[in-house]
């Protein structure tokens, strides 16, 4: 094994079993919320998770084939979803959009069990 191939290894498993993990740990948990060693063993848990699962939920349901250009850019897609929660929820528009999708469901929902 040469230098290239260990970084390619260790920069893939990165990308791979951390990163995704990572991202979507901010999603569910404030910065304060967890300490750093949770958020790390919390990213490896849901990066081992959410990959594989949505990898073969796109095969099975878009008969996507899983490739290594397919898997990446799968990766890259479930960091890019986080990372517009996290973005939209600090910026407040994701909550508001909550709140109004709570108020008319609990509107739609109160006014049939009512009637």
């Amino acid at each position: 094994m040469n230098v290239l191939d260990v970084l390619r290894l260790f920069f893939g498993g990165l990308f791979v079993l951390f990163m995704p993990g990572l991202a979507w740990s901010y999603v569910f948990f404030n910065r304060k919320t967890i300490d750093w060693i949770e958020r790390v063993a919390l990213s490896f848990g849901l990066s081992i998770a959410l990959v594989p699962l949505t990898v073969f939920w796109l095969n099975w349901l878009f008969h996507m084939k899983i490739t290594l250009l397919n898997t990446s850019l799968t990766v890259c897609g479930l960091i890019l979803v986080s990372g517009i929660c996290v973005v939209g929820r600090k910026s407040g528009r994701v909550r508001d959009a909550l709140a109004r999708l709570k108020s008319i469901v609990l509107f739609r929902f109160g006014r049939r069990s009512k009637g």
